[in-house]
């Protein structure tokens, strides 16, 4: 039997950013990833008690995307003020071009910034977290100009950035690393996010959010997020994805079986198929699932709306277009609820 052939997105619609803005946009996951995976020396210097996301916009780099969300401000331990961003960058694939220029134009940006703000310059720790097919073979930037005698290299920006590639990362590091705020979940997910048996087989502890599971907004969209996300990467069916929910603990499995059709449009239109060819059969069984439906439907919908609504509470730098695509809605409906909490403010 020839391999199911993969959904393929993109560049610019790539699934896992999505799922990472979400995680690393919230400021205790950042923070548990720079006690967790970043050298002792530097979080040891670091005074994390002071940790708040940078309520500066930085758009539309000329090598990336929007990352004003992955920038958080600290200071140091001890010693004078210092204003250190911490600058969170995501790859699923190996860059093409040197990802140094990458970074230069992010640090521009930023320095841009503080000038026009009378600020002394920031200190800026850049961090890319890397789950691509290949092993990222990290080299200093004087090695992408090659046969240039050594009295030039002085002329070269001299900078590093911290890489945390999963490929280096055995599964069961990740696993025993349980105090994570949910990094632990987000990261065995992207590990094995092209391999769907490598899900299956450990997707009580991918989406198992901890005992007691609190079903405030905050888990309920990082759970949702990242269940929505593996559906569409694997184009899960309802019924694979049931089956596998069984394994888990209750209060999962009951809120995860609870989720709105975010899921895909494909279930709810193979529902009506279902439905419609059922109510041909029957006749009189027909009003019944039609009533059903129509019940469902406008739970839905009501699902559907309120999980807009925190989502433009919780990201309101995010586009509408961005919104729509994550939440599974039209922009229409997302434009029509954003007007709607802005007047009412």
């Amino acid at each position: 039997m020839p391999e199911k052939k993969r959904k393929r997105y993109p560049r610019k619609e790539q699934p896992h950013d999505a799922v990472f803005k979400v995680f690393f946009g919230d400021a205790k996951i950042a923070k548990s990833y720079l006690l967790n995976y970043i050298p002792d020396e530097l979080h040891k210097k670091i005074d994390l008690a002071v940790f708040e996301k940078s309520d500066t916009a930085y758009v539309n780099g000329r090598f990336g995307l929007s990352f004003s969300d992955m920038v958080y401000n600290t200071k140091l331990i001890g010693g004078g003020f210092a204003r250190i961003l911490f600058l969170f960058e995501h790859k699923s694939y190996l860059p093409t071009q040197p990802v140094f220029l990458q970074l230069l134009d992010y640090f521009l940006q930023i320095w841009e910034d503080d000038i026009k703000n009378g600020r002394p310059l920031s200190f800026i720790i850049p961090i890319i977290v890397y789950h691509g097919k290949r092993r990222w073979e990290k080299k200093p930037f004087s090695e992408y100009f090659p046969g240039l005698p050594e009295v030039f290299q002085r002329f070269i920006p001299n900078f590093d950035f911290v890489l945390t590639d999963l490929n280096r990362i055995p599964p069961q590091v990740i696993k025993d690393k349980v105090e994570t705020e949910y990094l632990r979940n987000l990261f065995l997910t992207l590990k094995f996010c092209r391999d769907e048996n490598l899900i299956k087989e450990n997707w009580k502890e991918i989406v198992t959010f901890g005992s007691p599971f609190h079903k405030d907004d905050r888990e309920k969209i990082l759970l949702q997020t990242l269940t929505v996300y593996i559906v569409n990467l694997f184009d899960m069916t309802h019924a694979k994805f049931k089956e596998l929910n069984k394994a888990l603990p209750e209060a999962e499995r009951d809120w995860i079986d609870a989720i709105p059709e975010v899921l895909g449009e494909k279930w709810k239109k193979k529902g009506l198929r279902e439905g419609r060819a059922e109510g041909r059969a029957e006749g009189r069984a027909e009003g019944r699932a039609e009533g059903r439906a129509e019940g469902l439907e406008a739970g839905r919908m009501e699902e559907k709306r309120m999980l807009t609504i925190k989502t433009i509470q919780k990201f309101p730098e995010w586009t509408d277009a961005e919104i729509a695509d994550f939440v599974g809605a039209s922009l229409e409906f997302v434009q029509q609820l954003r007007a709607g909490i802005i007047e009412n403010r």
